[in-house]
């Protein structure tokens, strides 16, 4: 990949962490001007008093984009450099590995819901979401052993 792509991928990060700035602000500041009412469980018109709706879209806009750079890059690395094409495919078939490892552990059992005085029983959102938090604690975990093992490997390297 050459370097222009990675100067825009720099002004453009440089850009959302300014927009991630400005939105925190707007929390911060529709917090103290609309303090939360004093119910148990607020539901409602609560969190876009607080600036939680705010922050979710911006959340939705940044997940958007990373996922865009992450399919179009590696696609745009393959066209350009086909050798390296096999490393793509091997990290690609450990993700999809990793989610589908995740998939087979995750639960759809129903959790309390003190709000509805009840349970939340929707089998689909138990199962993504248990899906997402296993597959980020594994990626979380891998991310720790291999930054681990570069500085062991480094370290041997020099003595």
């Amino acid at each position: 990949m050459n370097n222009k792509a990675f100067k825009y991928i720099k002004y453009l990060s440089y850009v959302m962490l300014l927009l991630g700035v400005g939105v925190f602000v707007y929390f911060i500041i529709t917090s103290l001007m609309y303090p939360e009412p004093s119910t148990e469980f607020p539901v409602g018109t609560v969190g876009a008093a607080m600036g939680v709706n705010v922050m979710l879209i911006y959340t939705y806009i940044i997940l958007a984009v990373a996922l865009l750079i992450a399919i179009v890059f590696p696609v745009v690395n393959i066209v350009s450099n086909p050798k390296g094409a096999m490393r793509s495919l091997i990290g690609l078939v450990a993700m999809i590995v990793i989610f589908l490892v995740s998939y087979l552990l995750a639960s759809d059992t129903p959790i309390p819901n003190p709000a509805a005085n009840g349970y939340f029983d929707d089998p689909v959102t138990l199962k993504l979401t248990d899906v997402g938090l296993y597959s980020g604690y594994a990626i979380l975990v891998i991310a720790f052993i291999v930054i681990l093992w570069g500085e062991i490997r480094s370290a041997i390297k020099k003595s």
